[in-house]
Order: structure tokens, then sequence, then C-alpha cells
């Protein structure tokens, strides 16, 4: 998930209406071609026995069958959310990505088998002007479908687009090599056929594997890019000066243009609850007007920062870098319950650190414990997008400091 995909959310009907006209016809270009090539390439094959030649041809019939799936999931992705589905199909476009991929998998399986078939057996090439041609033309027509698909998938932000781009760009360094092994064997007689056919077989698994990992990840739930989670936490600080901090935000893909996002927002907890819900409903309106952005916001209520409380949170940074730099410590809140004073907060440490929870937490009790042994320490573990754990507050009634 990128800010391009969140300018993508922002379009109007027009706007989403234009985005399924463009991919379609870029579909329907593709198909067009990569039919011709297939047809050209398996008959130039034939001509010279040339396995690389055959194998790269049917490659172009598994990439006309790739675009037909480009197509159908532009159109499918666009339906509007019904009961079925109340978050829309845009998820269709990962879906048709991962198909792609698999039709690359299975056609560089097929080639790699072959192709280790005719390293063992080696059979005599017959090269002639038409197979010069048509892979010289092949190599012209896949650069060119890879920079008109890479361009649409910038534009529209398409993983469909960047799977079709992908896989072209690997036909065409894939192509470069069997005309470098034609070539080899008309000027001195070395037969790289079966080679050459393996290289192509390493790029079209090589593009599938990596197509295939990214959609794997974008169903099960990647996290956002720091672009646009910045830009989120940006706007949000400065659509009013009541907003002391942000925390906590989680944004959730549910396809191309179709994002849902949810943070924590820390305002003073000297405004009134209904200043406070205002304030947030405001920005979430903006969010949605503007971006297209379903977002919903949570208020932390906090205390301006008095002398106590500059000392406490200064003690909780240096416990946390004692970890590391990268901990943070945020929603800090000090109250009294009948028998206690309490403060609770929530620590957030980043993947890589490997350390037990009930270790964090005495860390930050060593920290406060010399200073304030009055204070009972409530402490909430967060790694990545999850709180790993945390401590319960006491009920009972609960007084503000």
């Amino acid at each position: 998930m990128d800010l391009q995909e969140l300018k993508i959310a922002a379009q109007d009907g027009v706007e989403a209406r234009e985005r399924k006209s463009q991919g379609v016809r870029a579909a329907i270009l593709g198909i067009s071609l990569n039919i011709f090539l297939a047809i050209s390439k398996l008959l130039a094959g034939y001509l010279s026995g040339s396995v690389a030649i055959s194998a790269d041809g049917w490659n172009n019939v598994s990439d006309a069958f790739s675009s037909v799936v480009t197509l159908l999931s532009f159109v499918y992705s666009s339906k509007p959310a019904d009961k079925e589905h109340p978050f829309g199909h845009a998820r269709a476009e990962y879906i048709a990505s991962s198909i792609i991929a698999l039709g690359m998998l299975i056609v560089g399986l097929s080639l790699a088998r072959q192709s280790i078939e005719r390293i063992i057996t080696p059979v005599d090439l017959s090269f002639d002007l038409i197979s010069y041609l048509s892979l010289g033309f092949s190599i012209a027509v896949k650069g060119f479908l890879f920079f008109f698909y890479q361009a649409r998938a910038n534009r529209l932000s398409s993983p469909a687009m960047r799977a079709s781009a992908k896989d072209s760009l690997a036909d065409t360094l894939a192509t470069l090599a069997v005309l470098f092994s034609t070539i080899a064997f008309t000027l001195w007689g070395v037969n790289l056929d079966g080679l050459a056919g393996l290289i192509v077989s390493v790029f079209i698994l090589w593009s599938a594997i990596d197509i295939m990992r990214n959609m794997i990840n974008r169903l099960i739930g990647s996290p956002p890019s720091n672009e646009l989670e910045n830009h989120i936490i940006d706007e949000i600080m400065e659509s009013d000066p009541r907003i002391i901090g942000v925390h906590d935000l989680l944004v959730h893909d549910y396809g191309p243009g179709n994002m849902h996002a949810s943070a924590h927002v820390e305002i003073d907890s000297k405004i009134s609850f209904i200043a406070a819900h205002l304030l947030l409903d405001r920005i979430e309106r903006r969010f949605y007007d503007e971006y297209g952005l379903e977002l919903v916001l949570h208020a932390d209520p906090t205390s301006l920062k008095d002398p106590l409380s500059k000392e406490l949170e200064e003690l909780l940074y240096q416990a946390a870098h004692s970890i590391d730099e990268k901990v943070d410590v945020h929603d800090l809140q000090q109250f009294e319950t009948e028998n206690e004073s309490i403060l609770a907060f929530d620590v957030s440490l980043p993947d890589e650190i490997e350390i037990d929870d009930d270790e964090v937490r005495q860390t930050f009790r060593d920290s406060i414990a010399h200073a304030h042994p009055e204070l009972q320490l409530i402490i909430a573990v967060e790694r990545a997008y999850q709180t790993s754990s945390t401590e319960q507050i006491p009920e009972g009634d609960i007084k503000e400091k």
C-alpha cells in the first residue's frame, strides 16, 4: 500500500470509470499482440526446430490468457460493494495477478523440463531469416508492452498491470537469450538452445514467484509504505492545533483504491467529550471527501504536561531507549483509584527486537521505582500491528490526576 493508491481511492465516479476503461483497453491490446507473437514464434520454432523459440511461442499463448485475466479483473473489481462483499470487489486484481503468476509458473516449469532434456540430448538446429525476424520482432513488441504496462500500472495503481509488466520484461530478456543462442549456433556452431531455454525458464519462474509472493502478502495483509503512513499522520496532526499526537495507525487494504484506516489521536483531556467527538468526526469526514478513505479515529485523553508528568515521561523514554532507540512510549495516563496511584502507558517495539514482554515491563518498573515507588505501572506491550500482551486496569472509581 502506497500513497499512489490513496490517490486512486480519491477518484470520483467518472475517474473510476475511466480507470476501468483504460485497464480494459490495455488488456485488449495485450491479448492482440500476444496472440500475433504466439502464432509467429510457433511457426518459426516449427520451421527451425528450435525448442527455445517454440517454448517462447507457448509462453506468448500464456501471456494472451494472462491479458484476458487482467481484462476480467478490471471489469469485476470495478463492481460496487454489495451485501455479500461489503468492502467491494477490488481485491479481484490481486487474485488476477496471482493467476497470471500461476500461468507463468506452469510455463516456466514446462520449459525448464524441455530445456534440460535438450541439454542432455542436443538436437541440431536450422535457423533462417524467419527465425531472426520473429525473435527481433518479439523483442521489440515485448519491450513496448513492458513500458506500456508499467506506465499503466503506475497511472492506475494496478497490481494486475504491474504483473503483466514484469511478465513482459522477463519475456524480453528471455527472448534476448534465445536470440544470442541462435547467433552463437550460426556463427560458431555452438548449440546453446537448451541452455537458452533454461535461462528463459529461470526468468519466468523468478518473475512468477516474485509476483505470487507480493500478492499473497497483499491478500494476507501487508503494512502500508512509510510514505503513506507518514502522510496520513501528518494530515491528521495538521488538521487542528488541539491534536497533540497520533499513534497506533492501522491501514487495511481491500484492493486498489479501497483502503480503510484507524488511529488513536491524543487530545487534551480538558476538552469536553462532545468537542472531542466533533473534532475527530470532522477529520474523518474530510479524509473521506478528499481521499475516499474510511478513517476511524479513537480519542486518547492526554494531560497537558505539568512538572511531574514531564519527569515521568523523561524517565520512561530513558528506559525505552535503554532497550533500543526505536522503542516508543505513548498513551500515558495518570490516575488514582481508591487505593492506588496508577501510571498506564503503551510500549511499541519494532519487529526486530526479540525481548520478552515481562523483561520489557521490568525495565520500565525499575526506572520508575526509585523516584516514584508510590506509582503502580500498567503496561501494554505492542509489536507491529498487534498488542502482544497487556495488563488489566483495575476497576472502580477513577480520578484523573
